[in-house]
């Protein structure tokens, strides 16, 4: 789409993580060297196409703003078999990557952030002590095995619950990415 590739639609990303995470978004807007106005026209623009008649449905989309994937897997679930698509985004998260999981016809089930093939998780300390943006969903399924996913019906969101105790920390993320912990 004109005007609207891979760093816009890292800003479009970034709307969403405002909510939680307001001082991480201008610090990372103005990695872009982006104001408050772009990344919302950005945040506007991606919804609108979303919803167009006229523009590219599912995967057609994200190839006319991102490319052509940079990988493809195919990744069984349940009795089916999705096609995992992966980019890379350049500037804000260099060592992740953005997935949709497609289905057939290129309808897109799924799109979040996950780390890149070959790219280490970091070493996570305790749950309750994650940092914002230090991890995704993947690597916290990784180093607690106790963990369970929880879908909070939101697309853009979801949860993990990682049982410590007595406690259970409740992990939240916007796009794949952690945004906040809470007990």
């Amino acid at each position: 789409m004109e005007g609207f590739a891979r760093r816009e639609f890292q800003l479009m990303l970034l709307r969403r993580m405002f909510d939680f995470q307001p001082e991480l978004v201008e610090a990372a807007c103005a990695e872009l060297s982006a104001s408050h106005t772009e990344y919302m026209r950005a945040h506007h623009r991606w919804q609108t196409m979303l919803r167009s008649r006229s523009a590219p449905q599912g995967l057609l989309l994200y190839e006319a703003v991102l490319g052509p994937a940079d990988e493809r897997r195919q990744v069984p679930y349940g009795d089916a078999v999705l096609t995992a698509h992966r980019w890379r985004l350049a500037g804000l998260w260099p060592q992740l990557r953005w997935e949709a999981l497609v289905g057939t016809e290129d309808f897109v089930l799924h799109g979040w952030l996950v780390r890149a093939a070959g790219v280490p998780v970091p070493s996570l300390g305790p749950v309750a002590r994650l940092a914002p943006w230090s991890c995704v969903v993947d690597d916290v399924l990784a180093r607690f095995p106790q963990a369970r996913q929880r879908d909070p019906e939101v697309p853009s969101r979801w949860g993990v619950d990682v049982p410590d105790g007595d406690v259970v920390h409740r992990l939240l993320f916007v796009y794949g990415l952690l945004q906040q912990v809470t007990s």
